[in-house]
């Protein structure tokens, strides 16, 4: 019995040599070979290879059975499980166990002042390390593994702290702030009263070497693709090899730079001691193989500093007739990259596509350039197909959904005409596909919030949480209006506020909110109704009240959750009460109920506390609160891959590790930004092995080089790269990662910088740029893209006219035989540009929302107190007491609080109680307003609409505590003309209450009559109304420079002259501090050109103005009220 060691650079190769052990019969049939393997991934393509290949040989029928796939990590615990020390030291140290024992032993230490420095960590508000707040959970979890990874990785350093020594990995004394590990060690050392694996071992795995424990495994075990192995999991399996076989399949990229190295370590005076770090990869020649292969490097050292060396087998001799080919040959052979002429004319004639580089703007455009990309590939070769391609990038969290949108699929169907390209993304993380997993996160972060409003309008959001109560999108809308209306902020109730030090008031709380939106279900809608201290919620009775039903019953599920997770509890019982909060707040979609198997899967694996039995001593449970709860259950977020999800017949995507070295002909590596790749990872100040490492230590760094290495290797035929190499917004240019760049330096070396260019593609931004659908613009014969949408899109571009942003020279006939409506008349002269993309572009300019603010206010903005004053005058109008309308308002929570908003609330009543007295003066009496409605002819076109208005006084009024700008007067003259066409017999007259344009005092603006009789009116009011159609006609017909309130200035301004009418007109179209008109959206998309009022007067803006308000100014008239 013996430990053999396989090794070659190819996994085609290596499985080889797997298949040659598996294909001779075991002693015993019946027993279960078992095979360790690093990754999901692997293990599935190792499952079809071995069935493949066996029955190849005409060992079996195809299919592999009888196999049990173990990590390397799970067949050494299996080994040490068997004797029974060591059992009961793993139990006893690693995992729930010990971090169940350093719960409870910092709470009983941490005021000694040898623990000063976790105290201080605990105790801050703002933690400093990798938490924040008091989470004593996650830092004994933390402890825990630097615990675990020193006992396997220094188990010297382990031994001493036992002896009561306190030193580090390298054997000298600990600095003082570093003290309280080993003397926290010596403490659970105590409590647990059993010796660590450090301890026992090697000497404890004397059973297992001598056969006086016998583990129930087959006569021979693989260790398939190790990259990578701790000092304790050789010792392992050293001894289990001196009863049975062990055969260590090894992956090394270069046969040369394997024996090279064997060569070197043979010359040691001492062989079996490891050398330095750095000489891992002195012995490279090839530069990847220097910068990359450092581990694969160490990973030799490490074996041969424990005796085992093993011969590399080489890869199978191979033509490097193309560029991937002759990079892999030369890694293979630790050579020094030559110039090879005899590639360079296939590269530049576009034959050699077998390395490409794109350099994207941004994420998105890298998927969809990839997408492409693969398009081309699939296209140039028949006997490619999607299971022959793989996609692995480092980060897909963020690059998953931009495939998923990239990627047309059979699931999804595709209108837009690019060909079907399925994908499989094999290791996402259970929050990313399980909607109940991230909704438990969800509600572990209410039930520790303050409850913001926010949070609920995102919460009723969520598909879940619709089938759990019943209702739809829809209708999640209508919540989130409520919850608007009813201006809840934050807080349940005021015991809730006084949780949070806000003292005891309870306005804009839910209790409150709620209250407001069940008394309007009662009541009809009223002005000045107050039932008790609570304002009845307006326009939510009758069958509108389903809303507030709905609303009531969650936030009452809510609470109930915040009961249940308040405070506290065991750990053991976070489990049940987390899944039982979930299922209060969410249900899956029907045929989904295995969201709820995962869910409850996850919790019991994440809050479980180990077996007490199988320690000498009971296991400690500690207490812990709802934060250490949030951040227990925070690794839900990583990826888990799953091998059912690998190798599927579709297009494979995945990380970097899982799929690592598995042999594809198409292998993509995607998002390799300088910020993604390598992972940036923070030296932890914790660890003290940080600073003293040794051959063999994890490092990050290293191992993201490895996996780009095993992946290069792995590529058959392509290897596509790309990269962000400029900014989405600025263009600016981003430098590659400097992996990237020391493998352009390469090819450089191989091909050539001409040829390197035709390797290296930069994409423009758009997917719909002109160079996707050029022939041979990016780096192949034909176009690049596919997309026939963006080519319509390109074709756009291409078509129109130089100046980007300017209208056509002729804009289809406009149909002025239609009937003109009177208020889209009015938003006409109001907005000319607006109505233009309504009316003729058939959309409309959205305006951008406001995110809503869930504090409470301490002031209001100008929005806001306009609302208050305008309800205030409503009342008024409609008949109500002043003081009981204020009296409402106040209740309505519509004011800052308490104190805060009086001055506010009598600003606004007394704004609203002098506009009612002097439009009461001014004969306003809304009791005699009528609906006048008809239609008139004017010219050639037809005005038809209806005005409310009074006529018995023939008045047509508007009062408002908005500023009376130039629009408002537009309104009042466009109907005072119709309707002195539509009842000339009354001498009809407009007036107008409101704000100043500028400064605090209010304004009466009356206009009219239009004529002394009612011929004269007849005739003035068909002429002025004649040439307000034409100007509506003929801006129908094409966009018309004719800002309203530009416009009103320069005409009142032009008694001034030309200059002061230019100045007037300048501070509204340019300079207005609040609102230019040329910063509107509709004017610059319909006018980029005359954004300066010169250009604006010179398109005719003094022309504009005289139509426009010549005929308004000598019939109007202001006062100051």
């Amino acid at each position: 019995m013996a430990l053999l060691t396989h090794v070659a650079s190819h996994p085609d190769a290596l499985v080889s040599l797997l298949c040659d052990q598996l294909a001779v019969p075991p002693d015993d049939l019946f027993l279960t070979e078992i095979v360790a393997v690093p990754t999901r991934g692997i293990e599935r393509w190792i499952t079809q290879r071995i069935a493949s290949d066996l029955a190849a040989r005409g060992v079996g029928d195809g299919i592999a059975a009888n196999i049990e796939f173990l990590s390397p990590r799970r067949l050494v615990r299996r080994v040490l499980l068997e004797v029974p020390a060591l059992a009961a030291s793993v139990d006893a140290w690693e995992g729930p166990v010990l971090t169940g024992h350093l719960v409870d032993a910092i709470d009983a230490h941490l005021d000694e002042p040898w623990m000063r420095i976790l105290a201080r960590f605990l105790e801050s508000p703002y933690g400093t390390g990798d938490l924040i707040g008091p989470d004593r959970l996650s830092a004994a979890r933390k402890i825990s593994r630097l615990f675990a990874t020193y006992a396997r990785r220094r188990p010297a350093m382990i031994r001493a702290w036992a002896a009561g020594e306190n030193v580090g990995s390298d054997g000298t004394a600990l600095a003082d702030d570093d003290v309280w590990q080993p003397n926290l060690w010596r403490i659970i050392h105590e409590r647990i009263g059993i010796p660590s694996l450090a301890e026992l071992l090697p000497g404890a795995l004397d059973p297992i070497r001598t056969g006086a424990i016998d583990p129930d495994m087959p006569g021979r075990i693989a260790v398939y693709g190790l990259t990578a192995t701790d000092p304790l999991d050789l010792e392992v399996l050293q001894a289990l090899s001196e009863q049975r076989d062990v055969h260590l399949y090894v992956l090394h990229p270069s046969p040369g730079l394997w024996n090279l190295t064997a060569e070197s370590l043979a010359a040691q005076p001492h062989p079996s001691r490891p050398p330095d770090r750095d000489h891992a990869t002195d012995v490279a020649t090839h530069p990847l193989l220097k910068s990359w292969a450092r581990d694969s490097s160490e990973l030799q050292l490490v074996l041969a500093g424990h005796g085992i060396t093993g011969s590399h087998v080489g890869a199978q001799d191979a033509a490097a007739g193309t560029v991937l080919a002759r990079l892999q040959d030369d890694i293979r052979r630790n050579v020094e990259p030559h110039f090879a002429s005899s590639l360079i004319e296939a590269v530049e004639n576009g034959d050699d596509r077998s390395i490409q580089i794109h350099v994207c703007h941004g994420a998105r455009r890298q998927a969809e350039v990839l997408r492409d990309a693969i398009l081309h590939t699939l296209a140039a070769d028949p006997t490619l197909e999607p299971r022959d391609v793989v996609i692995m990038t480092p980060d897909l969290a963020t690059f998953a959904p931009l495939l998923e949108a990239a990627f047309p699929s059979d699931q999804v169907a595709s209108s837009d005409g690019i060909p079907d390209l399925r994908l499989r993304i094999a290791d996402r993380s259970p929050s990313a596909t399980n909607p109940l997993v991230r909704f438990a996160a969800t509600v572990l972060d209410i039930a520790d919030s303050r409850l913001e409003a926010g949070a609920v309008r995102e919460l009723v959001t969520r598909p879940v949480v619709q089938e759990r109560f019943g209702f739809d999108a829809d209708m999640a809308g209508e919540i989130i209006s409520v919850i608007d209306d009813t201006r809840i902020a934050w807080g349940v109730d005021q015991t809730d506020r006084q949780r949070w030090n806000a003292g005891t008031n309870d306005e804009r709380t839910w209790r409150r909110g709620l209250d407001r939106g069940l008394t309007g279900v009662f009541y009809p809608d009223s002005a000045t109704r107050i039932v008790g201290d609570t304002v009845p919620l307006d326009g939510v009775e009758g069958q509108d009240a389903a809303p507030v039903g709905l609303l009531a019953q969650i936030m009452d599920r809510i609470e109930a959750v915040r009961a249940l997770l308040g405070g506290q509890m065991a750990m053991s019982k976070w489990s049940a009460v987390i899944a039982t909060s979930v299922r209060l707040l969410a249900a899956p979609a029907w045929g989904d109920e295995w969201q709820w198997d995962q869910l409850e899967r996850l919790l019991e694996e994440t809050f479980t506390t180990g077996e007490p039995d199988a320690v000498a001593e009971a296991v400690p449970e500690p207490d812990i609160s709802l934060p250490e709860a949030r951040l227990a259950i925070a690794s839900w977020v990583e990826d888990r891959p799953s091998p059912l999800h690998f190798r599927t017949g579709n297009v494979t995507v995945c990380t970097l590790a899982p799929m690592r070295s598995v042999p594809y002909r198409v292998v993509a590596l995607l998002g390799l930004d300088d910020d993604r790749f390598p992972r940036s990872s923070r030296a932890d100040g914790d660890d003290l092995l940080i600073g003293h490492e040794i051959v063999g230590d994890h490092d990050r760094d290293a191992q993201d080089r490895q996996l780009l290495l095993d992946a290069v290797m792995a590529a058959g035929d392509q290897l596509i790269v790309t990269y962000s190499g400029r900014d989405e917004l600025t263009n600016a240019e981003y430098p590659p990662a400097v992996p990237i760049a020391e493998l352009e330096d390469t090819l450089r070396d191989t091909i050539g910088a001409s040829a390197l260019e035709k390797v290296v593609t930069v994409h423009p931004l758009q997917s719909f740029s002109a160079d996707n659908f050029t022939s041979a613009a990016l780096g192949i014969p034909g176009p690049w893209g596919f997309d026939p949408m963006q080519l319509e899109g390109a074709l756009a571009m291409e078509g129109r006219a130089p100046d980007a942003g300017s209208a056509p020279a002729e804009w289809p006939v406009y149909d002025e035989s239609e009937p003109i409506p009177l208020g889209a008349l009015v938003g006409f002269l109001q907005h000319p540009a607006r109505r233009f993309i309504r009316t003729r572009l058939g959309f409309s300019i959205p305006a951008l929302g406001e995110v809503p603010d869930d504090t409470l206010p301490v002031d209001i903005d100008a929005l806001a107190k306009w609302s208050i004053t305008n309800r205030i005058l409503t009342g008024l109008t409609e008949g109500y007491e002043l003081d009981a309308v204020a009296a409402r308002e106040r209740a309505t929570d519509a004011l800052p609080p308490g104190d805060l908003g009086s001055g506010v609330l009598e600003v606004a009543s007394e704004t609203a109680a002098v506009l009612w007295a002097a439009a009461v003066v001014r004969g306003y009496d809304p009791r005699r307003h009528r609906g006048l409605t008809g239609s008139v002819t004017v010219g050639g076109s037809v005005v038809e609409g209806s005005v409310t208005a009074d006529p018995t006084e023939g008045l047509l009024a508007l009062v408002t505590p908005s500023r009376l700008r130039g629009k408002q007067r537009l309104k009042a003259f466009a109907e005072l003309l119709f309707l002195s066409l539509l009842d000339p017999e009354t001498s009809w007259k407009a007036l107008l209450l409101g704000k100043r344009e500028r400064g605090d005092g209010l304004l009466a603006v009356t206009i009219g009559p239009v004529g002394d009789s009612p011929a004269a009116r007849r005739r003035e009011a068909n002429l002025a109304l004649t040439d307000l159609a034409d100007l509506y006609n003929e801006g129908m017909q094409a966009p018309l420079p004719m800002p309203c309130e530009t416009c009103y200035a320069w005409q009142r301004a032009l008694g001034k002259g030309r200059a002061g009418a230019f100045n007037a007109a300048r501070s509204k179209w340019e300079t207005d501090r609040f609102n230019p008109e040329a910063a509107d959206d509709a004017y610059r998309l319909l006018f980029p050109e005359l954004m300066s009022t010169d250009k604006l007067v010179d398109a005719g803006l003094a022309d504009y103005s005289a139509r426009l308000w010549g005929p308004i100014l000598p019939l109007m008239g202001e006062t100051q009220i």
